[in-house]
């Protein structure tokens, strides 16, 4: 490659200068400084290291291209060849002849470091003195941010397109069927949030049984009366995705805390988990939901006989634990089941016709089983229709026994509405049990037909400040064992439960829920033995509940 040389151009009286320059300590100084910016004028990126100095430069100077110093140029300046581009230099040197070097001079050439990649960004390299980087590129736009937040759940995530019942009454504290909580994306089209609800209530009740007849035994064990205490607070966590179309995912947990420490998680009230489950779908239209859930309710008993109180149970006592008998309701497959799993598919065809196809399989009482529950709610605001069916099939554990047990039901509801001063409904159900042996031959005293039916009445004042509301309900079961049909002059197993109650409440701040319950029960036992038994029992209940929802 052919080259030029500056010092051929200059007059023999400034080469010598700029040669004995160049070997004073200023001029060395001044050479390393202008040496510095010669390197960062051939520095695409060269933004100031940590320690002052400047990283080495992203593309270096080709070895055979000298560099050389120009005292009146004022800084360095590359000699590029021929075939580069031409960079701008410093204003030349008007000299009369030129004259060659002293002898034994010569300029040193100088020579860049080996060039690394520097990690600073164009924009640093943009701002750096003598850079030659690129202009830095415009930033791309940021996708859209899903709206993320943890709340309290608004009074929009419990839906009511029609009247759910009188407000703060038994039936406005129930969804008949509806998708809840209920957070849609809204006009962002997509939402991330993590809703926060749930409640509370503790309890301190009075009880006393009388029983009576035959059955020295059970009168004995029954013959008791006690003050109990119960509490329970819910922690309800609910994380939902909604996005396009009205789509959705929803998780929901919740988390309970027992009053009562000497009970275990079978107990009645003792679970520590009530809701646990997944749901997708699409808002109003239809969903899939799996994990630990409730079905759809039915039966409604109104205002007392409230879920985890041992007012539900009735007038069954110690001793009345070897002939036991509770009411039915649709109930087999409604509530959460301990040792498996739902599984249900929602539609909702319209905004008053809903569906509910409830399955489910685990191993019940040391039973494989399976079962579905499928319910039909027709919710007009101000009538209510409701019905459905179930079965139940559980098999042996063990491989080779036919044993097994088959659970078939049926129940309906209708229910009134006269917002904002009354509603009432009446229930009726009944489902058999059929227990078959190892060798598959009908167990009649262990199969059963239960029947319940009942009502409820609730009126309330109306007022939005200081909401007063009366509740009225009773309640009859029934069961006989299979023994009847086939026997009908014999005795069999026939007991009858009856339960009543009367309540009232009043909340406080729209939030305190306060409510005074009397009840009485009374059971009667028509056992086959041998020999047969009858006997009754009854019970005498007063509770008083504080409660709170949030």
């Amino acid at each position: 490659m052919r080259t030029l040389s500056i010092a051929r151009t200059l007059s023999p009286a400034l080469a010598v200068v700029l040669l004995v320059g160049s070997s004073s300590p200023a001029s060395a100084r001044h050479s390393k400084n202008k040496g510095d910016l010669q390197q960062a004028a051939v520095t695409e990126t060269a933004p100031t290291g940590s320690a002052g100095q400047a990283p080495p430069a992203k593309e270096p100077t080709p070895a055979s291209v000298p560099v050389v110093e120009a005292q009146a140029a004022g800084a360095p300046t590359p000699i590029a060849p021929a075939a580069a581009p031409p960079t701008p230099t410093a204003a030349p040197v008007h000299v009369e002849q030129p004259i060659p070097p002293a002898e034994g001079a010569t300029a040193a050439p100088v020579t860049p470091a080996a060039a690394t990649s520097s990690p600073a960004p164009r924009s640093e390299a943009a701002s750096a003195a003598g850079s030659l980087g690129e202009e830095p590129q415009p930033a791309a736009v940021a996708p859209p941010v899903t709206e993320i937040g943890i709340q309290r759940l608004p009074g929009s995530a419990y839906p009511e397109p029609l009247t759910r019942g009188l407000k703060y009454g038994s039936l406005w504290l129930t969804f008949h069927g509806l998708q809840w909580p209920y957070l849609p994306a809204g006009p962002k089209g997509e939402r991330f949030v993590i809703g926060l609800s749930g409640w509370g209530w503790f309890d301190t009740a009075y009880e006393k049984f009388g029983p009576w007849g035959q059955n020295q035994t059970t009168l004995k064990q029954s013959s008791i009366k006690y003050w109990k205490g119960q509490g329970r607070m819910l922690a309800r966590i609910t994380p939902t995705y909604s996005f396009g179309d009205d789509m959705f995912i929803q998780g929901q947990v919740e988390l309970v805390g027992s009053g009562d420490q000497t009970i275990q998680r079978y107990d009645v009230g003792g679970a520590d988990t009530d809701d646990l489950y997944l749901r997708f779908g699409k808002w109003n239209s239809w969903d899939l939901t799996a994990g630990r859930f409730e079905g759809w309710e039915v039966f409604h008993l109104g205002m007392g006989l409230d879920q985890n109180t041992f007012e539900r149970q009735g007038a069954v006592g110690p001793g009345e634990s070897s002939y036991p008998i509770s009411f039915y309701g649709l109930t087999d497959n409604q509530f959460r089941p301990s040792a498996a799993t739902n599984l249900a598919v929602h539609y909702y065809p319209l905004n008053i016709l809903r569906f509910e196809l409830l399955g489910m399989a685990g191993t019940i009482n040391n039973q494989p089983t399976y079962a579905t529950r499928p319910v039909a709610i027709l919710d007009l605001g101000w009538l209510k229709l409701k019905g459905g069916i179930e079965y139940t099939h559980g098999t042996a554990l063990q491989a080779q026994s036919r044993a097994d047990t088959v659970k078939k039901g049926v129940g309906g509801a209708i229910q009134f509405v006269f917002d904002p001063h009354i509603e009432f409904g009446f229930n009726i159900a009944q489902g058999t049990i059929l227990a078959y042996d190892e060798v598959h031959r009908e167990i009649l005293q262990g199969s059963l037909t239960r029947t319940s039916l009942g009502g409820f009445a609730n009126v309330s004042n109306g007022s939005a400040r200081h909401p007063i509301i009366l509740g009225i309900g009773s309640l009859w079961t029934r069961s006989v064992d299979q023994n009847a049909p086939v026997r009908a002059t014999a005795v069999t197993d026939n007991y009858w439960l009856s339960q009543n109650f009367i309540a009232l409440q009043y909340v406080a701040f729209q939030q305190l829920y306060i409510k005074l319950v009397g009840g009485y029960s009374r059971g009667h036992w028509l056992a086959a033995g041998p020999p047969p038994i009858r006997f009754d029992d009854e019970m005498y209940s007063v509770r008083l509940r504080f409660a709170f929802y949030f």
